[in-house]
């Protein structure tokens, strides 16, 4: 018997040692998403994704997840670039509360980028994006 006692040891063990990666919500598109501190999270890509299944992500999280109210606005934080919770290349940061971490709303009326630091969109237009799933076929 006390073999099985330490392989149950050793499986708690690990469990315990796990990055919080392991317990990252994964979105409708597959893309990951890693809460960063209280107020930023961060959606992390992969080869292939495209700008606005990071919006997806951010979207299906916030509703899913939080289960935050359809009208509830996402700020970009950061660009694609090094994430923070796994060091993974293609990441982007987003927050509910842009004036916590610093971030000025971008108010123009038009932007080229749509992970534009301070761009934002609500809920609802986030997870739109989510309905490309049914055509790309990266996300089966």
């Amino acid at each position: 018997m006390k073999p099985l006692y330490r392989s149950f040891a050793l499986i708690a063990a690990i469990a315990v040692a796990l990055p919080t990666a392991a317990l990252a919500f994964r979105a409708v598109n597959s893309l990951q998403v890693n809460q960063v501190d209280s107020n930023v999270f961060e959606v992390i890509g992969r080869a292939g994704a495209f700008k606005e299944d990071y919006w997806c992500g951010a979207g299906d999280y916030l509703r899913r997840q939080l289960r935050l109210p359809w009208s509830t606005e996402i700020y970009v934080v950061s660009e694609i670039g090094r994430g923070v919770t796994t060091g993974a290349r293609s990441a982007v940061q987003f927050t509910i509360n842009p004036e916590a971490v610093g971030v000025v709303p971008y108010e123009k009326s038009w932007v080229s980028n749509i992970l534009t630091v301070g761009y934002s969109r609500s809920v609802t237009a986030a997870f739109h994006y989510c309905d490309r799933r049914l055509f790309n076929p990266l996300w089966f």
